[in-house]
This record gives C-alpha cells, sequence and structure tokens, in this order.
C-alpha cells in the first residue's frame, strides 16, 4: 500500500542552541540563513506552505538545522505554543524537530511531547566514540542509546542521522555504526554523507592533507549496503545525501556528492544484490 504524500514545513534555525561547533558544519552556508526566525516567520512560512497544499496526507511543522532542546526554555516553548496553535486550529497534525542525542532527557522528551511533538531527529552521525570525538561532536555514542530510549518512552518517534565518511571512518566502523543504530529500533534514518564545507575546521583539514574525503563511487556503495541493512529491518530510509540547493553548490569544497545520489544508491542497492561490496581502502590512499 503506497505511503500517502506529508508536508513538512520546514523552520530553519542554524547554529541555534549548538554547544558545539562540529568540524564539518556550516549551517550559515548550508541554508543561506542567518540568525533565529521571528514567530512572524514562522507563522508565515507555515501558511505559505499550507496554501499550496493540495494532498490529503498528515502535516509536520519542523525544526531543523540547529540543537532546538538546547535553546534557552523560554524560546523553546515560543516556538512550540506557536506550532501548536496550528494543530489546535486544525491546519497542522504534529511538530517535529531534529537535536543532539546529549541535549535530550526524561523530563524534555516528556515536555516535548505535550506540547505534540511526535518526532524527534537525533544527529548521532557516528555510533563509534574514536569518530564522534575526531569530529568534535562532544558526545558520545551511548548519548544516542540513552536519548533514543527516553524518547520513545515518552512516546515519540526517533529518526536517527548518521554521516558515513567522517574522519578515522572505515567500513568497519560505518558498518558498527549500522549495527547500533538497528539495534535502537529508530522509526526512520537520515543518511547524509560527509562532505567538505567552505570555511569549516574539516576544510582546513582537507587542505592541509589531514583527511581525505571518500571518493562518490565507494560512498555510493557503502551506502546502498546501509540502505539494504536499514530496509532489511523495516526501518524507513527517509533522506539520502543533502538536497542538491545553489548555497551547497556555492560552498562545496570537496566530497562524495551528487545530485541524484538518493537514487543512485537505491538502484545500485536493488539492482546489485548480494553482489554488492565495498573496497576497504579508497583508490588514491
Amino acid at each position: 500500500m503506497a505511503r500517502k504524500k506529508r508536508l513538512i514545513v520546514p523552520i530553519f534555525i542554524p547554529f541555534a542552541g549548538c554547544p558545539h561547533r562540529c568540524i564539518y558544519c556550516n549551517q550559515k552556508r548550508i541554508t543561506s540563513q542567518v540568525g533565529l526566525p521571528t514567530i512572524e516567520d514562522v507563522e508565515s512560512t507555515v501558511r505559505l506552505y499550507l496554501s499550496t497544499w493540495r494532498a490529503d496526507g498528515r502535516k509536520e511543522i519542523a525544526f531543523y538545522g540547529g540543537t532546538f532542546t538546547a535553546l534557552p526554555l523560554d524560546v523553546q516553548k515560543t516556538y512550540l505554543e506557536c506550532a501548536r496553535k496550528f494543530i489546535e486550529d486544525g491546519l497542522v497534525d504534529s511538530i517535529r524537530l531534529s537535536t543532539r542525542p546529549d541535549c535530550v532527557d526524561r523530563s524534555i522528551a516528556r515536555f516535548l511531547r505535550s506540547y505534540g511533538v511526535e518526532t524527534v531527529e537525533l544527529g548521532a552521525q557516528s555510533m563509534v566514540d574514536e569518530v564522534l570525538k575526531l569530529s568534535e561532536r562532544g558526545h558520545r555514542a551511548e548519548d544516542t542509546v540513552r536519548a533514543a530510549g527516553v524518547l520513545k518512552e515518552a512516546g515519540i518517534s526517533v529518526g536517527i542521522q548518521i554521516m558515513p565518511g567522517l574522519p578515522k571512518d572505515t567500513v568497519d566502523t560505518i558498518l558498527e555504526t549500522a549495527r547500533r543504530v538497528i539495534a535502537l529500533k529508530p522509526h526512520m534514518v537520515r543518511i547524509y554523507p560527509a562532505l567538505v564545507i567552505k570555511e569549516t575546521p574539516l576544510e582546513r583539514l582537507y587542505k592541509e592533507g589531514s583527511y581525505t574525503p571518500w571518493g562518490l563511487e565507494r560512498m555510493l556503495r557503502i551506502c546502498a549496503h546501509l540502505y539494504r541493512l536499514f530496509t532489511e529491518e523495516n526501518i524507513r530510509v527517509i533522506r539520502i545525501g543533502l538536497q542538491p540547493t545553489e548555497e551547497l553548490k556555492e560552498s562545496l569544497v570537496a566530497g562524495p556528492f551528487h545530485p541524484a545520489f538518493g537514487e543512485l544508491v537505491k538502484k545500485m542497492a536493488t539492482s546489485e544484490g548480494s553482489a554488492l561490496s565495498v573496497p576497504s581502502v579508497q583508490q588514491g590512499q
């Protein structure tokens, strides 16, 4: 049975609340947005999306781009109250947001659920502590395990975002990440291959020769393998690769980017079947 289309209204809060600047991240360049949106911005964005939506599927307001649960509590409440008003008026069905695993505890999960939040996406990126440390994530794999648990306990659907190809990532560490994510039984997964973006610490490492991004073919293969692993466990993969935008085009320095990356991954996962393999050493390294 085909899944109904879903409207997701994205509200970007770049860098907002983030206690760390991870080595790969420059939200300003990815979203072309600086600063927090006002409540008027949120309301106008939601109304604009609703005015063009003609399908019958569920409608969600999604706070993306920052660490929502690390924002000051009054700011969180202001945004959530604004979004909840659309739910109360019957215009929107639910709220989703993204945050860091170490910025969720039991009380926060209950607070979010009380405002109509149905989905929280955790930026795990890796489930290997060495990879997390080198990427300056500031949290451990166990934080993701704990956060997923308290969110589920509160009745919130859990999404996990992973980023294969970070410094010191190997086929083995990426597959270990997949294994540990599967064990958490999330409702959905996003796969974003690591890219080198302008004005990030990762760009400096790349230019110094300390970091070599994965090649496109190799990344396609490992992501196809991940896609199969997740789908075989009935975990939805809702995004593979960053959306091609002018901002990304202008800011991309290096890395395995393709405008149809997700489509290529799915095609490879289907067409190659059990013959799918990933080279353990990247050509040229």
